[in-house]
């Protein structure tokens, strides 16, 4: 089974004075360095086909493509149809590991004000044609939905980790309501 272990990659860290969304977000950000830690690099590209048809890696570069939009975010857009499919996060653990570490610092550094402070999301929203639509919504709202949406896709990692033989976390993968709802909470 992976252990959890905390990144020392931050001379800041989490504290009970900090937004809830700041310490869910570092939490997930931190399972994900975790799991990465422990995997090795041929296990990252591996693609489980028939079962899946994306590799751990190419799971990895999407949910940081989203914090990658959020992190760049400017004028108040943050634009979700800005993907780097082909990265070199998508074959490379450390140069993954080396962006959640890069992200854990910069989110425990999100100013009060800047979570606050309202954006418009852009987003495709059609599969036949090439359509995007404009959203308001506010950073902290983003923040939130990019570690909600990075959980979806350690469940992913998760399965394709399994199908190696590799046992993950428990509750690697797992939303927080429902990690709540197990708690009995």
């Amino acid at each position: 089974m992976l252990a959890l272990s905390k990144t020392n990659s931050s001379n800041a860290s989490v504290t009970n004075l900090q937004p809830a969304s700041v310490r869910g977000c570092v939490e997930t950000l931190e399972q994900g360095y975790a799991f990465l830690h422990h995997l090795e690099d041929n296990d990252y590209t591996h693609v489980a086909q028939p079962h899946l048809c994306s590799s751990i890696g190419q799971h990895y570069r999407h949910w940081l493509d989203i914090f990658h939009a959020l992190q760049h975010t400017q004028e108040g857009v943050v634009d979700y149809n800005q993907r780097r499919r082909g990265h070199h996060v998508e074959t490379s653990r450390q140069a993954a590991m080396k962006e959640i570490e890069h992200l854990i610092d910069w989110v425990l550094h999100c100013s009060p004000k800047a979570l606050h402070a309202p954006v418009t999301v852009i987003s495709e929203v059609s599969l036949s044609a090439s359509e995007s639509i404009a959203s308001v919504s506010t950073f902290e709202r983003e923040l939130t939905f990019a570690a909600l949406h990075a959980s979806h896709h350690f469940a992913m990692a998760k399965v394709v980790a399994s199908l190696l033989g590799i046992k993950a976390y428990e509750t690697f993968g797992l939303a927080p309501a429902t990690a709540s709802f197990y708690r009995g909470q």
